[in-house]
């Protein structure tokens, strides 16, 4: 592993526990490079309706305004840049059993045709094959696999399915449930998760 993005989802800074066991995790892979994505602070390119209508435009050669080249212009180097990466870990929080709106957004600018993944009669091509993705999914609610409510978990269901779209089939995960409750039952689960982490990291290596 060479180059990684750590993809940070919660807006809650230093007190993300997300955040907590994906930095225990990074700090034991051997990587190169270690960039730190924090979307709450982050100026994603606009995606708006004027945007997707002017995509068409583009592609059949109309002419569209400057303000619709320079947006598509920002979704090619945001999704180039995604794309530099070899290896990601994405801090996923558990909003409403889903994902934080943000990270979301993110996605839904990354996730172009032609950019990250190619459609034709034979079907679909994630243009982000070959590379790795581990996902820290935190949630208040111990809904692990096996336990009651683990089909509440749209949050992993939904990463894993987006990154085997775009062509990421080498997934890992760390669940790190449940984040609120008995200081006692937090604190196990922090431990839990942080031991996760660590043989993770070294199996990986290995």
């Amino acid at each position: 592993m060479e180059r990684l993005l750590h993809v940070m989802g919660s807006p809650r800074g230093v007190r993300s526990r997300s955040d907590m066991v994906a930095r225990r995790l990074i700090e034991r892979l051997a990587v190169a490079e270690v960039e730190a994505l924090d979307l709450a602070s982050t100026a994603l390119p606009t995606f708006d309706g004027t945007t997707i209508e002017g995509r068409y435009d583009l592609i059949e050669g109309r002419e569209v305004r400057a303000e619709v080249v320079e947006a598509w212009e920002g979704i090619g180097r945001t999704v180039e840049h995604f794309l530099s990466f070899d290896t990601y870990v994405f801090s996923v929080p558990m909003w409403n059993f889903g994902v934080p709106w943000r990270l979301k957004q993110y996605i839904d600018v990354l996730t172009q045709p032609g950019l990250a993944f190619t459609a034709d009669a034979t079907g679909v091509t994630g243009l982000a094959a070959g590379r790795r993705a581990i996902l820290v999914c935190s949630g208040a609610l111990d809904i692990r696999p096996g336990q009651p409510g683990a089909e509440l978990d749209f949050q992993t269901a939904f990463m894993k399915a987006w990154l085997g779209f775009i062509g990421i089939t080498d997934v890992h995960e760390v669940q790190v449930r449940p984040t609120y409750g008995a200081p006692e039952d937090v604190e196990a689960a922090m431990q839990r998760a942080y031991a996760d982490a660590d043989a993770l990291a070294a199996a990986l290596a290995g």
